[in-house]
């Protein structure tokens, strides 16, 4: 066999809980290997090989030939394939994703709401909901934008403001029963506070996965997320939670971190142990960092940055914690290890980018939802039973590692996708840029934190 050289897509991750090993990850087979330091170390300092002088044996040396840590690509050859494998897997038809927006308007004040502010400096109607007319020109937009119901997530998400306030009651039933008769069901993102409201539809037809916010202890949640009760918001919402999980609905709490609640975090998860939700295959934390760069948190909420994006990976990612952080990664990498599969890989960080679809009460449609209320980064409009596209929808459909520098000679880019568009634009940065959001670190825990709760065996 010709000289082959070592890929320069190999990603080494130190595993901490075992000596002088290492998860080898290859960038674009999307391999995973547990390997020792001494062949590490040889991998990475090593620039060709020939098999009559490989150290190892002939077995070790035909599986990093087949798993694509060796090469008979030169290094140029290497980063042509690897940007021809981008843009095929951009031009992937993957399922469109839709989310009702069904108002802007809320019963909770947080001091880190983004979305007041951005409605407010809009002039529009902030309680406004939205109309059945709308509705139903959103339902027949799904079939325009996706015409093979194959293609088509069959799961509406909603979405706020709150979604699931009281008073919408009428027209969040009207939504729920026309997605049915469609043949969809239903999630939502909600601050859990009248979910009791919608028990009747509390189910597998109808909704059937609530994402809820808890943002620490009673003391520190009630500070945080305020409700309309001078008793505080956190009594109600962990009782509604109970309503949920009793009757099988997928509850996933959501834990905002930043400076102000991040030493709470621990105290949360054991006040959830005690109450039994643990015990419930239906109930998972997962955490986000929202004291980051780029962020989007209003003009007056003000983060002492005491904290970093390494301080709160510290934390969350302890053994005894059952948090997921990161989840599109998280769950990449777990099912991969699981299921002794290849990692999926991808030349976009998120749905966002081609595949999701957010219908708002004022008729306009999003690709985003930390761009929703933003008139001018709508994608378009379904106000008037047709879809009108404008030239935002081709910024946010083109956007792929292919076409971002330095990105694309970059040995994470299956895995990281470019970074969050929304945070470049946030940034004010063109569309093109990187951001790699400290991506490094965060595959470092990702990758200890589940092979040290799944027991891999080195």
């Amino acid at each position: 066999m010709e000289n082959l050289r070592i890929s320069s897509y190999i990603i080494p991750v130190k595993l901490e809980r075992e000596e002088d090993k290492y998860m080898l990850i290859h960038g674009y087979t999307g391999a995973m290997d547990v390997v020792d330091k001494e062949l590490k170390n040889y991998l990475i300092s090593t620039m060709n090989i020939e098999r009559s002088k490989f150290p190892y044996s002939d077995l070790v040396f035909d599986r990093l030939l087949k798993r694509g840590y060796l090469t008979i690509k030169s290094k140029s050859e290497e980063h042509d394939f690897v940007l021809k494998l981008a843009n095929a897997l951009h031009k992937r038809k993957l399922k469109k994703q839709f989310t009702l927006l069904v108002t802007y308007n809320c019963n909770f004040q947080c001091p880190y709401c983004f979305e007041k502010q951005i409605v407010q400096k809009s002039n529009e109607t902030y309680s406004h909901v939205i109309s059945e007319k709308l509705v139903d020109n959103a339902f027949e937009a799904i079939n325009i934008i996706e015409p093979n119901e194959y293609l088509q997530s069959k799961k509406i998400s909603l979405f706020g403001g709150e979604p699931l306030l009281k008073e919408n009651k009428s027209i969040v039933e009207y939504i729920l029963e026309k997605g049915k008769e469609r043949g969809f069901n239903f999630s939502a993102t909600s601050n859990g506070y009248d979910i009791d409201q919608y028990e009747k539809y509390l189910s597998k037809e109808y909704i059937n996965g609530i994402q809820i916010t808890i943002d620490g202890t009673k003391e520190i949640h009630n500070l945080r997320r305020i409700g309309p009760s001078p008793d505080g918001s956190f009594d109600k919402i962990i009782d509604n939670i109970e309503l949920a999980l009793s009757k099988g609905i997928l509850i996933k709490a959501r834990i905002n971190v930043d400076d102000k609640n991040i030493s709470s975090i621990k105290s949360l998860c054991s006040f959830f142990e005690q109450k039994g939700f643990f015990d419930y295959k239906n109930f998972s934390v997962y955490a986000d960092f929202i004291a980051g760069d780029f962020n989007f948190n209003p003009d007056d909420y003000n983060i002492i940055k005491s904290i970093s994006y390494k301080d709160f990976l510290n934390v969350i990612s302890q053994d005894d914690l059952p948090i997921e952080y990161e989840q599109s990664l998280y769950w990449n990498i777990h099912n991969a290890i699981q299921e002794k599969r290849p990692l999926m890989l991808s030349s976009i960080h998120c749905n966002a980018l081609g595949n999701s679809y957010i219908f708002d009460p004022f008729g306009y449609i999003y690709s985003c939802l930390d761009m929703v209320g933003k008139k001018e980064r709508s994608i378009g409009t379904y106000k008037n039973n047709i879809i009108v596209w404008n030239e935002e929808k081709n910024i946010w459909d083109n956007r792929n590692v292919a076409h971002i520098s330095p990105c694309n000679k970059c040995k994470y880019l299956f895995l990281c996708g470019g970074g969050c568009t929304a945070k470049i634009l946030n940034a004010g940065k063109p569309i093109n840029s990187s951001y790699c959001d400290h991506f490094p670190f965060k595959l470092n825990y990702i990758v200890n934190k589940i092979c040290t709760s799944m027991g891999v065996n080195v």
